[in-house]
């Protein structure tokens, strides 16, 4: 199977450092010239339980960029298409330029699997994609980068792919190979016929969780330290539930639950959120709470724990 992977954060460098031994073809597509030589010069390092392994670019693998002033990526050509495209950049990566740099790279037989947090990145890539060719995916798998060749796998968890077309039926041997050459690599996946659910779930866990780390400068875990922080998970939480209910969304009884229990199983994270802040760079704060506000306004809802901590974090912007 070809794949290439568009970002090089710690997800991406998750897959592609599992993925590796188990494509024809794999691409990594960084943000930045200086990743791309740093991994092509010393190689992919990469960390697990297991050990550390280092794999260096070859024939089948390789890495490149992509800057939107060139519109292009520094990688050698092949006339066999990509099978998938992986985006795994966030939000305010996905520019009219690189929306146009996928679809170049992609034919009749490519899929783009999508890998982002919030909504409203699906719109924007299907007015120019196909939509028929676009997928969803969320995943629980936790990651840590540490610099621009080093990652770490800090949790296992769940990836679930379903069709951008939520009321179109999924025939689940589809995408069966890319299942299957997953679970090689040590990913639990499977398709999904109710994304909107897995994505909603997920829009909620980390509407609490990533603006107050990002706001309280606290890992994940410390959240659950005090009753003051407790109760404004809980109110975040249910506003963003009582905004998917009135969209007609059906979310797991046990989705509190089960965001507590995220927030244990990564208690030494800092949130992608936190470290945006930490480090300067735009967040996912409009495509996150921003969405839930703009569902709500739309719906005559009010949020005002959700219109506190966006302030509050644009703020920090």
């Amino acid at each position: 199977m070809r794949i290439m992977i568009v970002g090089a954060g710690s997800l991406g460098l998750l897959f592609a450092a599992k993925l590796a031994a188990y494509c024809e073809r794999l691409t990594v597509i960084t943000r930045t010239r200086e990743q791309a030589g740093e991994l092509a010069g010393q190689g992919l390092e990469f960390n697990d339980a297991d050990g550390c392994q280092k794999l260096k670019q070859n024939e089948s693998l390789e890495f490149g960029y992509f800057i939107e002033e060139e519109q292009k990526a520094a990688v050698a050509t092949n006339s066999k298409p990509y099978d998938y495209i992986f985006l795994m950049v966030k939000q305010p990566a996905i520019t009219k330029e690189l929306v146009d740099y996928l679809d170049n790279h992609m034919d009749e037989r490519t899929y783009l699997l999508c890998f982002q947090n919030g909504m409203g990145h699906e719109e924007k890539l299907g007015e120019v994609i196909d939509s028929h060719r676009l997928l969803l995916a969320v995943t629980t798998e936790g990651a840590r980068r540490d610099g621009f060749t080093r990652v770490s796998h800090t949790g296992h968890g769940v990836t679930y792919i379903g069709s951008m077309q939520h009321s179109e039926e999924i025939d689940p041997s589809a995408h069966f190979l890319l299942v299957e050459l997953l679970g090689k690599a040590g990913f639990q996946s499977e398709m999904s016929k109710n994304m909107d659910v897995r994505i909603w779930s997920k829009l909620i866990i980390n509407a609490v969780i990533n603006p107050l780390t990002a706001i309280m400068r606290v890992t994940n875990g410390e959240l659950l330290n005090t009753t003051s922080s407790m109760s404004l998970m809980e109110a975040l939480y249910q506003e963003a539930y009582a905004v998917a209910l009135a969209q007609g969304v059906a979310l797991p009884d046990r989705l509190w639950e089960s965001l507590l229990g995220v927030c244990t199983a990564t208690s030494q994270n800092h949130s992608s959120m936190l470290q945006d802040i930490e480090n300067s760079r735009p967040t996912e704060i409009d495509r996150i709470n921003g969405s839930l506000l703009a569902i709500a306004n739309k719906l005559n809802m009010k949020l005002p724990t959700h219109e506190t901590v966006y302030l509050l974090v644009k703020a920090l912007e």
